[in-house]
């Protein structure tokens, strides 16, 4: 008899396929076969099963987070980018970013648990250690040996080259329908070998980082916003009850503002109240009024719930330039920015400022929300102004300063004088070196500048009022006045000119103050504030006469007649508006002229006399049209419409409010617009245009409405209750 041959199988090891019956190199033994006939086949022992026999479902997916506020619409867009895409397109991936602490693993587990069914083969998790102070990122191949025994793949099997590691792990995923989940990606070199191969599984990665590579091989990117204020406070009633957060409204709401809408900030805050609850809520909101000390709230002990700590892992990413534009960025106090801006406080060129940008805005530390515009969490800014040391602060932030303040002088005035070319004063400033290029160079653009930086260049002027530059606070109010009042920011505009009138008073200029204040009792006017307006305004006269200005002491009256026009003192007016005229002609200003001109017809007007009031329009439209004066047509065509409508000639009144209309929507003066659809709504109801009429109407009131201007559109709101478009209600 054959002797019987046994071979030793070393532990861990998997069996060769030698072995099995069948193989044939390697013939059954006497005794195996003895034993098969004898007893059957051998019970199954799942120990030894292939890989590919075993039916394994791994669910590795970390705790859930009890709760995720505000992600509604996150949550379905993942839904349909995981589970409701379509099929037979490759694997789902879906890259979800955004700044440290926004909750972007807090979203993916909560969507993830929820949608745990849709996955019936399980899921894989793996934590990459991306932005992790402890380690260095996890090497993808790490990963895979992981995945691969999650997988039950026998430790021995899985190959030490790491291609083929990725390989093996694709084909054992290939037939499953799991989610696998990469969180704290650090690039998208970690990411790839995780990747299946097919479209039955479905993958989250989370990241601070963008990862456009990614995305160039059909990845969905998901970035994750800050909370809006009603989800911040729902998150914090999540861990504080109601009666705390009402007990004082005012503090909670502050806290709120503080955290800016970033759930890791407002579950540290959260912790803070519920650890001492006996503390009033104002106590902790006067802490983070503190800049100096605000970040100090944020922190509960240990490098996963200290924001520091956190934004430290995003910041040690950066290189050098990058890291020292990111602490530059605390030096200004601005919401949002652009490449020039950080350009100046750099005193580098806009495109290598752009460059330093994009290595921030790839890290998330700021986020592009327009082609050339960017923004950065207050608390982010917080912690770049704590990293810009002592040293470096002295040494960069004065002359860092002055820089973007000249700047955005220099820009206002430019963009004022596109919008208003006949205005007189002061020289600008210069703007810094290697940004002229960068100034509005025609009325759209300027218009589309101001829309851009009108936030921005409130905050810069009480900046420049701070740092003790009166003269480019007094530009910045100078240039901002056409603007404000085209687009109706009325309660803006007596602030700004406020902070103008200061600053003029702190130069010195006689010239300034009497601009300044001028300005100021013109902003006044346009707020209904008639009693201060004409106050300042003839406080404005005597400075100019002082200073002996032809063309201010014109314009201080032609703003007083404008006030006496609105109390109904209609001889008052008219004499300020014929003294504005011969002071213009002595000056020589056709423009002024003009203005001045129609003044006086609309006081004729006022006072019935028709003729006399139709021959001073005429001619200043004349005169407005010969010097391409757009915002002086309108006012004359609106004039004019008026004294149709008063005549009896309702037709004549809507033709001339369309077209002054039309020359207003041109170059967007919303505040004449308002006015003046209210005159054609009733010009239109006199010619039984009712639907016209109300469309009319309607849009009145949206303006007034939009502009503050309470007191005309609650006119108009009652003659639209009402149902009568018409003036005779």
């Amino acid at each position: 008899m054959e002797r019987m041959r046994c071979r030793r199988i070393a532990p861990g090891r998997p069996l060769d396929r030698g072995t099995m019956a069948g193989a044939p190199h390697e013939p059954l033994g006497f005794a195996e076969i003895t034993n098969a006939q004898r007893y059957g086949p051998p019970a199954r022992d799942d120990r030894f099963e292939l890989p590919s026999q075993r039916a394994e479902r791994p669910q590795q997916l970390p705790m859930a987070p009890p709760w995720c506020i505000g992600r509604e619409q996150e949550f379905d867009e993942l839904t349909t980018a995981l589970v409701a895409g379509e099929a037979n397109t490759g694997p789902s991936v879906v890259v979800v970013e955004g700044v440290a602490g926004v909750g972007k693993t807090t979203l993916a587990l909560r969507w993830a648990h929820r949608q745990a069914e849709a996955f019936p083969d399980g899921q894989l998790y793996a934590d990459l250690r991306g932005f992790d102070s402890r380690a260095t990122p996890t090497r993808p191949e790490t990963i895979l040996r992981g995945f691969l025994l999650a997988l039950r793949t026998e430790p021995n099997s899985i190959p030490p080259d790491p291609d083929a590691a990725a390989a093996l792990y694709r084909s054992s995923v290939a037939s499953r329908r799991m989610l696998i989940f990469l969180d704290n990606a650090w690039d998208a070199d970690q990411v790839f070998p995780l990747l299946p191969g097919a479209d039955s599984c479905a993958v989250i990665v989370t990241t601070r980082r963008h990862l456009p590579s990614l995305r160039l091989r059909g990845a969905t990117s998901l970035r994750l916003a800050t909370l809006t204020p009603a989800g911040a406070r729902s998150l914090l009633s999540r861990h504080l009850t109601e009666q705390v957060l009402d007990a004082d409204v005012p503090a909670t709401t502050a806290v709120i503002r503080r955290c800016g809408g970033l759930p890791l900030a407002l579950a540290l805050v959260a912790s803070r109240v519920a650890d001492h609850p006996s503390f009033p809520m104002s106590d902790l909101a006067d802490e983070l009024r503190q800049e100096s000390t605000m970040l100090n709230a944020f922190n509960a002990g240990d490098d996963t719930s200290d924001l520091r700590a956190v934004l430290s892992w995003s910041v040690a990413s950066l290189g050098d330039d990058a890291a020292r534009t990111f602490r530059v960025l605390g030096l200004a106090p601005l919401s949002e920015f652009t490449a020039v801006t950080v350009a100046c406080l750099l005193g580098c060129p806009p495109e290598v400022a752009g460059k330093n940008l994009r290595s921030l805005e790839i890290t998330n530390l700021v986020q592009r929300y327009k082609p050339t515009r960017f923004r950065m969490h207050d608390l982010v800014r917080a912690y770049a102004t704590e990293l810009l040391g002592n040293e470096e602060t002295l040494r960069y932030r004065e002359e860092a300063l002055h820089r973007v303040v000249d700047f955005y002088a220099a820009a206002a005035r430019a963009a004022d004088l596109l919008l208003y070319p006949y205005r007189t004063a002061a020289s600008p400033p210069r703007a810094p070196s290697g940004t002229e290029r960068f100034l509005p160079n025609d009325e759209p653009a300027a218009l589309t500048w101001f829309d851009e930086e009108h936030q921005t260049l409130l905050a810069i002027q009480r900046t420049a009022m701070n740092e003790q530059w009166p003269e480019a606070a007094w530009h910045i109010s100078h240039g901002l006045d056409t603007y404000q009042y085209r687009r109706g920011y009325s309660s803006e505009n007596v602030a700004t000119s406020q902070i103008g009138l200061a600053a003029a008073e702190a130069t010195g200029s006689l010239r300034l103050q009497a601009s300044a204040t001028r300005q100021l009792g013109r902003a006044h006017t346009r707020v209904g504030d008639l009693q201060n307006a004409e106050s300042y305004l003839h406080q404005a006269l005597e400075l100019e006469v002082r200073a002996g200005f032809t063309a201010g002491r014109a314009h201080a009256h032609h703003d007083l007649q404008r006030v006496y026009s609105l109390l109904g003192r209609y001889d008052d007016a008219l004499e300020h508006a014929t003294s504005a005229l011969k002071l213009y002609q002595l000056d020589k200003n056709l423009i002024g002229e003009a203005h001045s001109l129609n003044a006086q017809g609309r006081q004729h007007a006022q006072m019935q006399n028709f003729a006399a009031a139709e021959s001073c329009c005429l001619r200043a439209l004349e005169l407005h049209t010969e010097n391409d004066n757009t915002s002086g047509q309108v006012a004359t065509l609106d004039a004019l419409g008026y004294i149709a409508a008063q005549t009896g000639n309702p037709q004549d009144a809507a033709t001339r409010y369309s077209h002054a209309l039309a020359l207003a929507d041109e170059f967007r003066n919303y505040f004449a617009q308002a006015e003046i659809n209210e005159n054609l709504a009733d010009a239109l109801a006199e010619l039984g245009a009712r639907e016209a009429a109300l469309q009319a109407l309607h849009r009145a009131y949206e303006l007034y409405a939009g502009q503050n201007r309470r007191q005309e559109a609650e006119r108009v709101r009652a003659r639209l209750s009402s149902d009568q478009p018409g003036n005779d209600t």
